[in-house]
């Protein structure tokens, strides 16, 4: 017999127990232990080898790594891999006992050694069983969302970036309904993002903005004096957040091929009336956002005033619960909804300054451990709630460029009816431009710090039951004003996490005089 592959002598059963986790942490060792040279070094230089690649290329390729995280081909591969990968483990784990425990064997080592091995095993298999679900989610999620669309450019995305300087993203928050003629994206924001630093500017336009412009091209041909009836400014059918439904509706000769019609009207139209070029598109379906905030665990803001859950301004109904002013408090799905999207005795500027916050909670809380701790649960929401044009093999800059945006600055400017010259009703497409240039120049600047994080708190409201999400009301923007403290427009842009910090001052304000529907 090769006396490579002879059974050496028996060990204690101490000895082997020791063995047996260190087979556990380094396959290739316990291998060698039991006499079976040539494969533990081979399975020694396979797992440092690759160990080390994975390390090379996460700390020098870093976009080879992002676009393996994206490559529903590799994913599917790697997570068969990684079972396969987890099976052969737990063998090198059994072998490595078998093969060294004494023997005879008395009753009090077989159950010790059972319940070892088994322990070890499962150590080994589960999160390897996990990483072969996550990969092969992962491919759904990329194939589902992205593998659809179609990118024209024809060289490097970076290099596009680079040359450009910025990259701009509308993101779009998209109510349906029984009282409502398709999708309304009642939510319109921009996200002009700095493609060397990660800086980031958002911009924010009111639902109800009207006469929205076209670029020259048939979109203006159509509607030579923009998205408007002509006659009637406050005509909720031609306010911009009806145009992603209707334009395409009206004009379907104009989108003969296109993948994702109203998108592209929106980009158009938004991008003209900001002087920008809009580069790509998401929407989320406001209808799916509660299960998505439920999906990451939550998320955690600052609230300065009450909030109201429910009620309908126009109808007169009050609401019977509130989200209470107070740092750092954590609201599940559906009360982030009513902080983002409740409407009663609220004015557009202030439900847009709710949401960038909500926006800028999400980008600072998703981290590495939230996201693999709930990674299947966000995959299966993200692929309901989300539609992008993002193609995807634009995705491994697309995430290279979120990972800068998290160490980057983020302003804002959210465009207020009667505010620094903009009206909804006839607004000054030109001074807007103006504006929108301005704030990407003041983006440029240092960053400001980051507030200092208060003890989390969990919201509560007045009753144990969660409200049931925001009903749809008109399109017109709500005509009482809130009895509340809020945030006051800025002409210029503000940063993001300033503007979202807790005011314990206007916090105890709001608590000294509550409105009339707090009981």
């Amino acid at each position: 017999m090769d006396p490579q592959h002879e059974r050496p002598r028996a060990d204690s059963f101490a000895v082997a127990g020791v063995w047996t986790l260190v087979a556990t942490l380094v396959p290739g060792l316990g291998l060698i232990r039991t006499g079976r040279r040539k494969r533990g070094m081979l399975a020694i230089g396979l797992v440092v080898g690759t160990l080390a690649a994975l390390a090379v290329i996460a700390a020098v390729r870093r976009e080879w790594a992002l676009a393996m995280l994206v490559d529903p081909t590799f994913l599917r591969v790697g997570g068969a891999v990684l079972a396969v990968v987890g099976l052969l483990w737990v063998l090198v784990i059994a072998t490595t006992y078998r093969s060294l425990r004494p023997t005879p064997v008395q009753t009090w080592q077989r159950v010790t050694g059972f319940v070892l091995v088994t322990l070890l095993s499962f150590a080994v298999a589960a999160p390897t069983a996990v990483g072969a679900r996550y990969a092969w989610s992962q491919a759904d999620l990329v194939r589902s969302v992205f593998g659809g669309n179609t990118s024209a450019r024809a060289g490097s995305v970076p290099q596009e970036w680079k040359d450009k300087g910025t990259l701009n993203v509308l993101l779009l928050g998209g109510d349906s309904g029984a009282d409502r003629t398709g999708l309304r994206t009642d939510t319109v924001m921009v996200a002009s993002i700095d493609t060397r630093t990660g800086d980031t500017v958002l911009f924010g336009l009111p639902r109800n903005t009207a006469r929205m412009p076209f670029p020259a091209g048939p979109l203006r041909k159509a509607y030579p004096n923009g998205w408007y009836d002509g006659v009637n400014a406050d005509n909720p059918d031609y306010f911009l957040n009806s145009m992603y439904e209707f334009v395409p509706q009206q004009h379907p000769e104009l989108f003969p091929d296109a993948q994702h019609a109203g998108g592209d009207v929106m980009k158009a139209s938004v991008g003209e009336a900001l002087g920008i070029k809009i580069d790509y598109f998401a929407v989320v379906n406001l209808a799916g956002f509660e299960r998505l905030i439920n999906a990451l665990g939550g998320v955690t803001v600052n609230i300065n005033s009450y909030i109201p859950m429910g009620g309908q301004t126009d109808a007169h109904i009050l609401p019977t619960k509130w989200l209470s002013p107070g740092p750092n408090q954590h609201l599940n799905g559906n009360q982030a909804l009513w902080y983002a999207r409740g409407r009663f005795g609220s004015d557009d500027f202030q439900r847009m300054n709710r949401q960038r916050c909500v926006m800028n909670a999400l980008a600072d809380q998703a981290n590495v451990s939230t996201l693999l701790g709930r990674y299947e649960a966000i995959a299966r929401e993200f692929q309901s709630v989300v539609l992008t044009d993002v193609p995807q093999d634009d995705l491994p800059s697309v995430l290279d460029l979120a990972l800068m945006m998290r160490q980057g600055n983020m302003r804002s400017i959210v465009f207020t009816n009667g505010v620094a010259g903009f009206r909804s009703a006839h607004p000054d497409f030109a001074l807007m431009r103006t504006r929108v240039q301005q704030a990407i120049e003041e983006s440029h600047q240092t960053a400001t710090a980051k507030p200092t994080q208060a003890p989390t708190t969990t919201a509560t409201t007045t009753a144990g039951k969660a409200a049931s999400a925001p009903a749809q009301q008109p399109t017109r923007a709500a005509a009482t004003a809130p009895a509340t403290p809020s945030a006051t427009p800025t002409t210029t842009s503000e940063n993001v996490r300033d503007a979202c910090a807790y005011d314990p001052v206007a916090a105890q304000q709001a608590k000294d005089n509550p409105p009339y529907w707090v009981k």
